[in-house]
């Protein structure tokens, strides 16, 4: 038998960032800047983007693509 689903292999934007607790447009920001990240572009212009799941993973295990710094003052 195989294992029970666990909900769809790929996510919003939206799904991705409530599994690991930040804002959507955290989410985005590493869209942006992580190259190494599984993403799938979706529509004509590609601005509907999907997360593969295994990112879930990758994001918990601390790795970020980049550091926060403070703002500037």
């Amino acid at each position: 038998m195989s294992e029970p689903d666990k909900g769809p292999e790929w996510l919003t934007r939206a799904q991705f960032a409530a599994a690991v607790q930040v804002h959507p447009g955290t989410v985005s920001r590493w869209i942006r800047d992580d190259p190494d990240m599984r993403v799938k572009r979706l529509g004509p212009t590609g601005h509907r983007v999907r997360i593969h799941r295994s990112e879930i993973a990758r994001r918990s295990c601390g790795h970020a693509p980049t550091e926060d710094t403070p703002a500037a003052v």
